[in-house]
């Protein structure tokens, strides 16, 4: 049964593909830019956060996720069209506000427990 089901998704997967570079309008290229700065937006300001500064907290990590995230489609379908200065790679905007977010949530919220902070140090 998951033999069955691994190929019914594979070839729901291909068929997708297929539709999309069977649009001339489309570019995998910019599908693909678009997605990574999904990912660079929502999970780079965490990373860095999580590795750098031990006040972050899971409140700033997901709010600053969201944030970041939100921010891509909001850049690239608002803002972006606007044209000039505004015509830059989404992942800018998105890290930023990402990152802001995340900052001011985790000095807005309870620091993290004292074993979590002992554990961040001895790392």
């Amino acid at each position: 049964m998951q033999m069955v089901m691994a190929r019914i998704v594979l070839i729901v997967i291909a068929g997708i593909g297929v539709f999309i570079a069977r649009d001339p309008n489309s570019s995998v290229f910019g599908i693909v830019s678009f997605a990574w700065a999904g990912f660079g937006a929502a999970f780079g300001p965490i990373m860095l956060l999580a590795l750098f500064w031990k006040r972050a907290n899971r409140y700033g990590a997901i709010v600053g996720m969201l944030g970041g995230g939100i921010m891509i489609f909001v850049w690239k379908f608002l803002v972006k069209p606007l044209g000039g200065v505004f015509g830059i790679y989404e992942l800018l905007p998105g890290f930023i506000v990402g990152l802001l977010l995340c900052v001011v949530v985790s000095l807005l919220t309870p620091a993290p427990e004292k074993e979590i902070v002992e554990e961040f140090e001895s790392i």
